[in-house]
């Protein structure tokens, strides 16, 4: 079953295209909170869509904290820089 794609999906697709030349546009911060309720910030690489959903796809190691975070608090926020996009992306 494909889900509904969120509205930020399509304007994410176009910026992840437009940008595509650009090696740094695969990667993005993730912020997540650790256990004592303080943010944590890291990059990341890009790696796809999960299956045409809303959910992007990023590899790392399950024992890594970024996962231990989600786990506890799956509240995350992500932030990405294009420098080819006439105008921000805010969702």
């Amino acid at each position: 079953m494909t889900e509904v794609l969120a509205p930020w999906r399509p304007i994410l697709s176009r910026a992840l295209h437009r940008n595509r030349s650009l090696p740094n546009a695969r990667y993005f911060q993730l912020a997540t909170i650790n256990r004592q309720g303080q943010p944590t910030n890291r990059t990341v690489v890009f790696r796809g869509f999960l299956d045409n959903s809303n959910q992007l796809q990023i590899i790392t190691d399950s024992r890594s904290e970024k996962i231990h975070h989600i786990h506890h608090n799956s509240l995350s926020e992500i932030c990405w820089y294009f420098p080819q996009n006439e105008r921000a992306i805010s969702h």
